[in-house]
């Protein structure tokens, strides 16, 4: 009897020890709690899924820098502008085209009504692109031409609006729009046909244009 009783007593001060330290669960927004959500993200890795389309292949870091503040920067390669070359007015020469590698820079900085990384957030962002590419003028039997390097440079300010959605603590995907405007600016060559010589020449344009951008796009992710 006096083991049982010293065997119950044990495991009631077990019990009370346990419940004293063991992990608490805090449910957040519930109708009688006053706790306020903390989110330990501080560092988030992206690669954007639709870029590519554009020939752009980038990676992103964003930083939390305060609660509701955070900036996010990113670098990639590019190579075809495959969307916009058709929509653009000045397209770049066909003949015996050869895209090069560019490069993309992108710096934006983020407010987060509710807490940095997590959910809606705001934007003004900056985002350059550089495509390059080189054309094999066409030749006679008795003249031959250098390549000629045809270039894209497109610098877009834009404000942009998101919704970042975590899987799990770790796992996350980046919903965002946006619009700006964009300056670009072409170097591109004019292929003509000189009937007295009977051979093609080439002429280089640079040219300078403002258009607005609507900027759509999804990031996937990793918090580390």
């Amino acid at each position: 009897m006096k083991k049982l009783t010293f065997l119950s007593f044990l495991l009631l001060f077990s019990m009370k020890m346990f419940a004293q330290d063991g992990p608490k669960v805090v449910v957040f927004n519930a109708p009688d709690s006053d706790e306020e959500k903390t989110f330990d993200t501080k560092n988030l890795i992206k690669i954007s899924l639709l870029e590519p389309f554009s020939g752009d292949i980038s990676f992103y870091y964003e930083r939390v820098l305060q609660k509701n503040l955070s900036m996010e920067i990113g670098l990639g390669l590019t190579l075809d502008d495959y969307i916009q070359i058709f929509m653009d007015n000045l397209e770049f020469s066909e003949t015996n085209r050869t895209a090069l590698l560019g490069t993309s820079f992108a710096l934006g900085l983020r407010y987060y009504p509710f807490m940095a990384s997590d959910e809606f957030y705001f934007s003004p962002e900056f985002k350059r692109r550089n495509y390059h590419s080189t054309i094999q003028p066409v030749s006679s039997s008795t003249q031959t031409f250098d390549l000629l390097e045809e270039s894209k440079n497109v610098s877009n300010f834009r404000i942009t609006v998101g919704y970042v959605y975590f899987f799990d603590n770790k796992i996350f995907i980046d919903y965002y729009a946006g619009i700006g405007i964009a300056s670009i600016k072409y170097k591109y060559y004019d292929q003509i046909y000189n009937s007295t010589t009977m051979l093609y020449e080439y002429t280089e344009t640079n040219t300078t244009a403002l258009k607005p951008r609507l900027n759509l796009g999804i990031k996937f992710g990793f918090t580390f």
